[in-house]
């Protein structure tokens, strides 16, 4: 049995050296390739936690492919359930960050080896043995047959009782509107929703009045991740909230991925979700420390070291706004 699973891209990244730079003239450096893709880096990080992990996914047969295969093993992952295909290569991203902290991405998904995950690449027996299947919204754009696969994913979940962690993950350049009604039956079947402040309001505009809506349709949790601003968590029977660890942020991507590795490894370890919480801010915290996206993925012993160094940060019970409207 696997303690978490993912289904998604796996990619080779590309960063812009300088703030600002664009992409629409030659002259700039670029670093990497480093191995990247969001599921990617969250079971990454789940593994070198210690969870039992695996990933479906598609790679070329090409050095980017396999960058992030080596990556994935040395870090514990189970990567049999990797495809390896000829017909496309390897997908990547290009990254590049402005001065106002946000970023500009070019990928190539849809059309790269990632993009042509499928329902058939999906191994029910797999998921119906899992304890918690975690999707990125950023998968579920990234190719009609991508987003077919982890529609049959979540309902094979569903049918086993298997749960189901969804992090919307949003990526504009990714975004159609053909995507919104996969959104919806995930954001509706998830039993834990790990999701950015921004992007709640991407989704749902007043999303407090949506959030209660996802209460009173089922007991779950949803964690709101705020940045430098620290991260709140609520359920129908508690409510708390844990401020960010200190860290000089050198490249923020990945940062939130690793919060949701960790964070699920914690919980598949029986831990309560106040010290799985604490894990993850300590663990995004280390992520945006060095640059590239997976570079920035910790073990238990470095986060355990972060959380000792700074005791003033605790959890503190906060109120719930939505336990009275239930």
């Amino acid at each position: 049995m696997y303690d978490i699973i993912t289904i998604g891209e796996i990619l080779a990244e590309i960063l812009a050296e300088k703030k600002n730079q664009d992409f629409f003239e030659p002259g700039g450096t670029l670093l990497g390739p480093f191995p990247s893709g969001a599921p990617a880096i969250a079971i990454d990080q789940a593994a070198k936690m210690g969870a039992k992990t695996t990933i479906f996914a598609k790679i070329g047969a090409d050095d980017f492919g396999l960058l992030n295969k080596n990556r994935l093993k040395s870090s514990g992952v189970d990567i049999s359930n990797i495809i390896e295909t000829t017909e496309n290569t390897t997908g990547n991203a290009f990254v590049t960050y402005l001065s106002d902290g946000s970023r500009k991405f070019i990928f190539h998904f849809k059309h790269a080896a990632c993009g042509e995950l499928c329902p058939d690449d999906i191994n029910e027996s797999i998921i119906k043995n899992s304890k918690i299947l975690h999707i990125m919204g950023c998968s579920v754009t990234g190719s009609p047959s991508m987003c077919a696969a982890i529609m049959k994913s979540i309902r094979v979940a569903k049918k086993y009782n298997v749960k189901i962690s969804f992090d919307p993950n949003i990526r504009p350049e990714l975004l159609t509107g053909e995507t919104y009604e996969s959104f919806n039956e995930i954001l509706e079947s998830c039993d834990y929703l790990l999701t950015g402040k921004s992007e709640l309001v991407k989704l749902f505009g007043d999303y407090e009045k949506n959030l209660l809506e996802l209460f009173k349709k089922k007991d779950r949790v949803i964690v709101v991740k705020d940045g430098s601003r620290g991260t709140a968590v609520f359920s129908r029977t508690e409510a708390f909230k844990v401020d960010t660890y200190p860290a000089i942020e050198v490249d923020p991507t990945g940062a939130g991925d690793c919060f949701d590795g960790t964070f699920l490894a914690l919980l598949c370890e029986g831990k309560d979700m106040k010290l799985a919480t604490k894990y993850g801010n300590a663990a995004g915290a280390l992520a945006v420390s060095k640059r590239g996206p997976m570079e920035g993925n910790s073990r238990r012993e470095e986060i355990e070291r972060l959380i000792a160094e700074n005791p003033s940060i605790e959890v503190i019970d906060i109120e719930n706004p939505f336990t009275a409207l239930l």
